[in-house]
């Protein structure tokens, strides 16, 4: 195989944050969890850092649909994602 063809894909690799074959993103990052920073028990910021967007679009799309479905099935789904998601560690 040409050695200068793996050495280009590696570097790739490393600037596209990806390691063995899978998305690693932050160093270190262990996966979902609920933040201590967020407004309501964490969820929607502890999504949002788990997927690397602003927290805003998250909560904003949630009291949406909060509204449209009459409550219940978001509630529930929302309270059910605070019991089964850990928070994260300090």
């Amino acid at each position: 195989m040409d050695y200068h063809y793996r050495d280009s894909y590696r570097d790739y690799e490393y600037k596209k944050g990806y390691k063995d074959g899978f998305y690693d993103g932050k160093p270190g990052y262990r996966g979902l969890r609920r933040s201590q920073n967020g407004v309501l028990l964490g969820v929607c910021q502890g999504f949002a850092d788990w997927i690397g967007i602003p927290a805003w679009p998250l909560r904003l799309a949630t009291i949406i649909t909060f509204v449209v479905s009459g409550f219940w099935p978001v509630g529930a789904l929302y309270l059910l994602a605070a019991v089964i998601i850990k928070p994260e560690r300090r």
